[in-house]
């Protein structure tokens, strides 16, 4: 996904938690390319499979309580606005900047938290 794909994918991610809600079936999946979450037919985010966007990727992953799908696959997950809000945040960050471990490990604390009231859902 390239950089002006993703914030246009962005954007339009940011406007749908804009109606807070308990629960989104959201997916996350592995392509050749990269790591994309989704919401029906519409992607919120993605990250490249470079070393920055490996280490977002685990981290999203993480943050919904799965494991990153092997290339190919996905996995469906039910999660809060909340809850992909700091998802998205996650897949913002530039695991080039040492900073962002620090704020990565706070963020997917925090959805951590969350989640606990959560549960994914099986994935294709």
């Amino acid at each position: 996904m390239n950089g002006e794909a993703r914030s246009i994918a962005l954007e339009a991610a940011y406007k749908l938690l804009e109606t807070p809600r308990s629960h989104l079936r959201v997916k996350l999946e592995q392509t050749e390319d990269g790591v994309l979450l989704s919401y029906q037919d519409d992607t919120l985010t993605g990250v490249e499979l470079d070393e920055s966007g490996i280490n977002a990727a685990s981290a999203m992953a993480v943050a919904l309580g799965v494991n990153v799908p092997r290339s190919g696959e996905a996995v469906e997950v039910l999660a809060s606005t909340g809850l992909l809000y700091r998802v998205l945040a996650l897949s913002d960050l530039d695991f080039s900047n040492p900073t962002a471990f620090e704020l990565a490990n706070h963020l997917v604390n925090e959805a951590i938290d969350m989640q606990r009231g959560g549960g994914t859902l099986s994935g294709a």
